[in-house]
């Protein structure tokens, strides 16, 4: 059963992809970036993705981000990029437990996603996919440049992560009282 649910899950995360791809080709962005980052974080899988569900809380674990509120399934995200405030909002479209979190922008940035989460012994690995579609207004040459900038807030969000999950500042949602953390490896 566990296995159907996961197929399922990677066929709808692929669906929404595609769809979000052709529906900014059809309204004239036609370049999307895809950027993947992973980060191994000394906490059990069920801890982890029980603190990334609680999307409200990630701002505690990240200065990248100044509020995240929900509605739902859909939310509302403002982050600091370049010390420039960046504001979107977003539809969760697929949750496996304790496997993957899917996403799509509804307003702002247009772009979808998806987190999995990997037991490796009591460690996780977080791997983030996300495809972007800039503005059209964009130069080709400034591609790379966009690319590599929100690669880097991605992996900085990550590192953030991981240190508040690993350390007794961050906790673990959902609890009163914050373990001592694991060694990890990986960025």
């Amino acid at each position: 059963m566990k296995n159907k649910q996961f197929w399922t899950g990677v066929a709808a995360g692929a669906a929404a992809t595609v769809g979000t791809a052709w529906a900014l080709r059809l309204s004239g962005r036609s370049r999307i970036i895809r950027l993947e980052k992973s980060v191994q974080i000394g906490r059990s899988v069920e801890d982890v993705f029980q603190s990334w569900c609680e999307l409200e809380s990630l701002p505690r674990f990240t200065s990248l981000l100044r509020s995240v509120r929900r509605f739902g399934d859909r939310s509302h995200w403002i982050a600091e990029v370049g010390g420039q405030p960046v504001e979107w909002d977003a539809e969760v479209v697929q949750v496996l437990p304790n496997q993957a979190i899917g996403w799509r922008s509804s307003a702002g940035s247009q772009h979808t996603g998806r987190i999995t989460f990997a037991p490796i012994g009591d460690q996780t690995l977080v791997h983030v996919q996300m495809n972007y579609a800039p503005r059209p207004w964009l130069l080709l040459p400034v591609f790379a440049t966009l690319a590599g900038s929100i690669e880097g807030y991605i992996e900085q969000a990550l590192r953030d992560v991981k240190s508040a999950l690993e350390s007794r500042r961050g906790g673990i949602a959902g609890t009163t009282e914050a373990r001592e953390p694991s060694v990890a490896t990986g960025t």
